[in-house]
C-alpha cells in the first residue's frame, strides 16, 4: 500500500487533508480548529497501518510524507501486540526513506479528549475537564456520513455539551468507510481516531478506556497499545481504567451527561434501547434510580434477550448485579443474575467440551501406540 499525494487545503472554516492509499482517495476534514495540522503526515500514515495489516500489504510513502521517527519506532511494538492478539492481522513492512524521517521541533500545546457522548468519554471528560482545552468528535466511523439525521443529532448533542462546559469542539469527518468498503470501521475505529488526532499537534491526547484492569483482554484500544501511537509531539494517554459501573455512577448526577448520553452503535438510531450495550447502560442507571432522556425506561424483562459473549462484558454485568443488590433492586438483580449464570453455564460447557476433546485425542494416541 503506497501512500501518496498528501495535501492540505483550507476551505472556509475547515481544513481538509487529502491523500491516496494506492488508488483509494482518502479525505479527513477538521472543523472547530485554527491549528495548522503540523503532523498531518503522521496522521495519514498511522491511520493506514491497521488497514495495511488487515489486507497484508507493505506500507510505503512518496515524497509528500515526512514521518516522525518516534512514531515509526513505536509502531514495531504496536504491530507485535496486535498480530499476537488477532489472527486477521498480519505484520507488514514499513518502508520510509531515511531523509523523510524527522523529530518535529514544534512546541506542542493544548490537551484534548475524545467525546462521543458515551459513558467512558463522559467520565474521562469530567475527570480531566480542568486540564482539557478541546473535545474531539468524529463522524464517518461509528456514525456514517450518509446517516444525516443521526449525524445532525449526535453533532448537536456534542456541540451543546461542549458549549455548556465552555470547551472547544473539534469535529473530524472521514471518508474511511468509502475508501475501504471491504474493512470494518469498527475493527479500526479507535486506532483511526488516535491517528487522525495526531495531525493537530496536541500536547496530550486522552483516550477513554473501555475496560478496567480486571476486564482487560485483547482489544482495539488498550493501555499497552494506545500510547504506542504517540509521536514526537503528542503524548497519547489511555485514561480511566475503572469499572463501567463506577463510571456510570460518577456521571449519573450530571444532567448534561445523561441528556446527551449516546452509547449505541447497533442501529441507525441515536440509541436503539434494545441492544446489549443500551440495555446494559439502562440497567446500570436503573440500579442508581437514574434515567437518561436519551434512553427508554428499562423493563427488566427485556434483559432476558441479552447474551454475554466476552469476559469483559460479563464483569460489567456482574458489577451491575452488585449495584442492584446494594441498592435494594431485587427484581433487577434477579434478572441480571440470570444473565451471568447463563454465561457461567456456557463457559463451563466450553471447558467440558475442551476436556472431552483432549481425552479423545489422548485415547487415539494410545490406540495408535498400542498397535
Amino acid at each position: 500500500m503506497k501512500l501518496s499525494a498528501l495535501t492540505l487545503e483550507t476551505i472556509g472554516n475547515r481544513v481538509v487533508m487529502s491523500w491516496k492509499a494506492d488508488n483509494r482517495a482518502l479525505q479527513l476534514t477538521f472543523s472547530g480548529t485554527e491549528r495548522s495540522l503540523p503532523a498531518a503526515a503522521d496522521a495519514a500514515f498511522a491511520s493506514c497501518l491497521m488497514p495495511a495489516m488487515l489486507l497484508g500489504e507493505e506500507l510505503t510513502v512518496d515524497e509528500s510524507f515526512n514521518v516522525s521517527k518516534a512514531l515509526l519506532s513505536n509502531l514495531a511494538q504496536f504491530q507485535q501486540y496486535f498480530v499476537s492478539w488477532f489472527d486477521d492481522l498480519q505484520w507488514v513492512n514499513i518502508l520510509i526513506p531515511e531523509q523523510q524521517l524527522h523529530d518535529n521541533t514544534v512546541a506542542p500545546s493544548d490537551n484534548a479528549v475524545f467525546y462521543s457522548g458515551g459513558v467512558d468519554a463522559s467520565y474521562s471528560f469530567f475527570e480531566l475537564k480542568n486540564n482539557i482545552n478541546h473535545l474531539i468528535f468524529c463522524l464517518g466511523l461509528d456514525i456514517q456520513l450518509g446517516e444525516h439525521e443521526r449525524c445532525e443529532k449526535a453533532l448537536s448533542a456534542a456541540q451543546q455539551f461542549a458549549l455548556h462546559y465552555d470547551k472547544n469542539l473539534i469535529v473530524m469527518e472521514t471518508n474511511f468507510r468509502d475508501a475501504f468498503p471491504e474493512l470494518s470501521a469498527k475493527r479500526c475505529q479507535i486506532v483511526l481516531l488516535i491517528s487522525y488526532s495526531l495531525a493537530l499537534g496536541l500536547c496530550n491526547l486522552y483516550v477513554p478506556a473501555s475496560h478496567d484492569a480486571r476486564e482487560l483482554e485483547p482489544f482495539i484500544t488498550h493501555p499497552l497499545t494506545d500510547p504506542l501511537l504517540s509521536n514526537a509531539l503528542t503524548n497519547v494517554i489511555h485514561h480511566g481504567m475503572i469499572s463501567r459501573m463506577k463510571k456510570t455512577a460518577a456521571i449519573a448526577n450530571s444532567d448534561q451527561a445523561l441528556n446527551y448520553l449516546r452509547v449505541c452503535n447497533a442501529s441507525s438510531q441515536f440509541n436503539c434501547g434494545e441492544c446489549e450495550k443500551c440495555l446494559r447502560t439502562m440497567a446500570a442507571l436503573a440500579t442508581l434510580d437514574k434515567q437518561s432522556a436519551a434512553l427508554p425506561v428499562l423493563a427488566p424483562r427485556k434483559l432476558r434477550a441479552v447474551q454475554i459473549w466476552t469476559p469483559g462484558i460479563y464483569h460489567m454485568w456482574q458489577d451491575i448485579y452488585d449495584s442492584a443488590v446494594q441498592n435494594n433492586k431485587a427484581g433487577l438483580a434477579k434478572e441480571v443474575a440470570k444473565l451471568c449464570k447463563a454465561y457461567d453455564r456456557k463457559q463451563l460447557l466450553k471447558q467440558i467440551k475442551k476436556q472431552i476433546a483432549v481425552i479423545i485425542t489422548d485415547l487415539k494416541l494410545r490406540l495408535l501406540n498400542s498397535k
